[in-house]
């Protein structure tokens, strides 16, 4: 949208947040530059639901970025992934193509996550974007967790296979087989899909993954986090290889009765066996500061770029703070510094750590809270990498 019908917007919105006013009217940064809640999606106000929610951002070998989130305009037509394009290091962004149902009559709902193919795999070539979501109709009787392709960045897509099938409702009512968040990853010539899965009937929901070899076909599902008390929810996977250490990290929330949702995680050798560490894992508190990240954790996992002795910087972030929590490659639960950036908080903020133009950033993504009263909207950041909070 341009700015000035998203002001039109603005000024006839009651619920707007104070701060967008002033972002709408300043100019676009700089290309290639630091900035932080750079404004790209203000929904029109029939937007329905959470209006936008839950970004991904993915960095292509050109150098170009793409960027989905969950988008709620009314229906019909059916919900879609929409997909936008900065070629300028995060300062603009313009509609570019978008991501539809092309086999359930139903729409592209929640939870778009992309992968980034850096060989050639299931028949499609280096270099090909896959994404993958929550197909769901409009009445949220059912659910298919779909994946879907592009080979010639992110214009045009085309059907993949269905990796999981909930039978519904697709809502978070404990009993109901629904199915949600995919995450994916690549391990030992498989191709992962983490999933949150409400379908066992001894869990309200509990945390899974699926393998396959071919894009096509998936194994039956394994259990990576599941508590021994039935109304635990964990949820929403992200998983980083801390490369330094060859070991694997999984963050999640768990949302708990009488307790709201935290994040939590566990460290494998291997992102196929996080199940064999009991327990909820490890809450994520900082030591600077005794908070925690609240729910929907995302982590990463990156070299430093200050030291020459092959270490890394584990980064994190969740819905309740603004700051990032970074650690050193141990993820000691005693290790976590909460470090500012200035861009807000948002429910599974997105961070990606990019090439701008030959320097190494830190890409933030932020669509707003799961709040009732929240005026959400899309916004992107590019900081510098917390290198320094670990010195």
């Amino acid at each position: 949208m341009k700015a000035s019908m998203i002001l039109a917007c603005l000024l006839g919105s009651v619920a707007a947040l104070p701060q967008l006013e002033s972002i709408i009217q300043r100019a676009p940064p700089a290309p290639f530059s630091d900035f932080t809640n750079n404004l790209v999606f203000y929904p029109d106000r029939n937007y329905t639901s959470w209006k936008v929610i839950y970004p991904r951002t993915l960095q292509l070998p050109d150098g170009s970025h793409l960027l989905s989130w969950e988008n709620y305009p009314p229906e019909p037509p059916q919900a879609n992934f929409p997909i936008y394009k900065s070629v300028d290091g995060g300062a603009t962004w313009s509609e570019f193509s978008s991501v539809s149902d092309q086999v359930n009559g139903w729409g592209l709902r929640y939870q778009p996550n992309f992968y980034l193919l850096e060989e050639e795999f299931g028949g499609y070539p280096d270099g090909t974007i896959l994404i993958g979501g929550a197909s769901v109709p409009a009445d949220l009787s059912e659910a298919y967790l779909d994946l879907y392709a592009s080979t010639d960045g992110g214009l045009n897509w085309e059907f993949v296979s269905h990796m999981v099938y909930g039978a519904g409702p697709e809502t978070t009512g404990n009993g109901n087989d629904a199915v949600w968040e995919p995450f994916f990853l690549m391990y030992e010539g498989e191709f992962v899909c983490f999933f949150s899965d409400q379908r066992d009937e001894n869990h309200a929901q509990k945390l899974a993954h699926i393998t396959t070899k071919d894009l096509k076909t998936w194994s039956e599902p394994v259990d990576d986090v599941a508590s021994s008390a039935y109304e635990d929810r964990p949820g929403m996977t992200t998983v980083a290889h801390i490369e330094s250490t060859n070991q694997f990290i999984i963050t999640y929330e768990v949302c708990a009765t009488n307790e709201g949702c935290e994040g939590y995680y566990k460290v494998s050798s291997s992102p196929l066996t996080f199940a064999s560490i009991q327990g909820r894992g490890e809450k994520i508190v900082s030591s600077n500061g005794g908070h925690t990240t609240g729910g929907s954790p995302y982590v990463i996992w990156t070299p430093n770029k200050k030291k020459n002795d092959g270490s890394g910087i584990i980064i994190m972030d969740g819905a309740s703070r603004e700051q990032l929590f970074v650690n050193e490659d141990s993820a000691d639960p005693a290790g976590w510094i909460e470090v500012d950036v200035g861009q807000w908080a948002a429910h599974s903020r997105c961070i990606e750590v990019i090439d701008n133009n030959g320097t190494e950033k830190l890409m933030l993504s932020n669509a707003g809270q799961m709040q009732e009263g929240f005026d959400n909207y899309v916004v992107v950041g590019v900081v510098d990498v917390p290198y320094d909070a670990l010195d």
